[in-house]
């Protein structure tokens, strides 16, 4: 599922995975249930609505001098 709406929440950016309307769901649901089954780790409700997010993680970047370098090691020839 390809994310089009994004929340920042706690200093956190969260990609909406699915919405969900309150009066859809029975009084007293399983929140967990709902998490797992929209695979979001994070469930935020506004106005209604609950929202089914997943937290982004902030990419790591690395310089060119920070690559490992692949050593193969070849027996010799007799």
């Amino acid at each position: 599922m390809q994310v089009t709406q994004y929340i920042i929440y706690n200093d956190k950016l969260l990609g909406v995975k699915r919405t969900v309307k309150e009066h859809q769901l029975k009084p007293n649901f399983d929140q967990q249930l709902l998490k797992d089954w929209a695979r979001a780790d994070i469930l935020l409700r506004k106005n209604g609505v609950y929202y089914c997010c997943e937290t982004i993680q902030e990419a790591t970047i690395f310089n060119p001098e920070d690559d490992i370098q692949l050593q193969l090691e070849f027996p010799e020839d007799h």
